[in-house]
């Protein structure tokens, strides 16, 4: 099937057509998996398809979610992402990310231990909890998880994770990092904590309230929560983690696109999109200079795959791409 589809279409083609046929049938998804696993190339213009395809923002995934927990075989719904292997001689394994889906079995054993979900780098993984929420955790990333008969407690210790919670007025769901707390009942968010007391919040649907991380006085946290609307969202940074209350402000368009590996871009500088990207990877990206650096692009890009996105912004900024070794890829003017 492919192979008369090489001979008429383009790449881009290809991927639109495989990604509808997925959508339509899953089980044609590991044959489309199979042909995106040849080339780079292939699964990031095959994740794009698919995106746009599907309209892959977390409202999406919501509904998604919602769906696999009616079916009894909610596991086999999901099916494994898979990097390619690098293209460009670098460390055949390393740098290429993984996307899973587990399910937690049962409750916690008592109710002071908890559930402990972590990801290594360059691993994206789904967990449905005993209460039917889902959460997605970024790489890099540690989550603890208590389900008490009257309440949803969790911490996140580092990363980031897409939480789409199971309504149940009855069992507040409160997310804490660092001290700062995030609740919900029944709603779609992000929480992300990656150095101490600096924590921020993207709400995509529903309602939640926000307190500041590394509050020492407990009516001063009282006083600085707030209430974040679908659309916004809540930075706190170390330096303003106490100070001056701050309010939310709108949340770019791709905030919430790490969830399907590949993102848009608008108008956005390098040096921005490879710290994002070196997130996965082992394999770095690095801006030769600072004049490179501070060059901006607008485009859709694999962030889980550091080769196709070196590759990319080469191509579009008329840049060139030096291999370093076995983790760097460098890119000069």
């Amino acid at each position: 099937m492919t192979q008369e589809r090489d001979g008429e279409f383009s790449i881009e083609d290809q991927a639109r057509l495989l990604a509808l046929e997925a959508l339509r049938d899953p089980t044609t998804r590991a044959a489309a998996m199979r042909w995106c696993n040849e080339d780079p190339e292939r699964r990031a213009a095959f994740d794009k398809a698919e995106a746009a395809l599907t309209r892959l923002d977390p409202a999406a995934r919501r509904i998604r979610a919602r769906q696999r927990l009616l079916k009894v075989a909610i596991a086999a719904s999901v099916a494994g992402l898979i990097a390619v292997g690098a293209s460009l001689g670098l460390k055949k394994n390393e740098g290429n990310s993984t996307q899973h889906h587990d399910i937690a079995g049962g409750t916690n054993t008592t109710p002071d231990t908890p559930l402990v979900l972590t990801t290594q780098r360059g691993e994206v993984r789904d967990v449905t909890l005993a209460d039917g929420s889902v959460v997605m955790l970024d790489t890099n990333s540690r989550l603890l998880v208590w389900m008490r008969p009257d309440r949803r407690d969790l911490e996140l210790d580092h990363g980031r994770v897409h939480f789409i919670v199971a309504h149940d007025r009855s069992r507040p769901f409160t997310v804490v990092a660092d001290g700062g707390a995030t609740t919900a009942l029944g709603t779609v968010f992000d929480v992300e904590r990656r150095s101490r007391c600096e924590m921020k919040v993207v709400l995509f649907e529903g309602q939640v309230t926000v307190s500041p991380p590394c509050a020492t006085q407990r009516l001063y946290l009282t006083a600085n929560k707030q209430y974040l609307k679908p659309g916004e969202r809540m930075r706190y940074l170390p330096s303003i983690a106490q100070g001056t209350s701050i309010v939310p402000d709108r949340a770019p368009k791709n905030e919430g696109q790490w969830v399907t590996g590949v993102k848009s871009y608008e108008d956005e500088a390098i040096g921005s999109i490879l710290a994002e990207v070196n997130l996965y990877s082992s394999v770095q990206l690095i801006a030769a200079t600072p004049e490179v650096a501070s060059m901006r692009v607008s485009a859709d890009l694999h962030i889980r795959n550091p080769e196709t996105v070196a590759k990319h912004l080469a191509r579009s900024l008329g840049l060139t791409v030096e291999i370093q070794g076995t983790d760097r890829i460098v890119l000069k003017k």
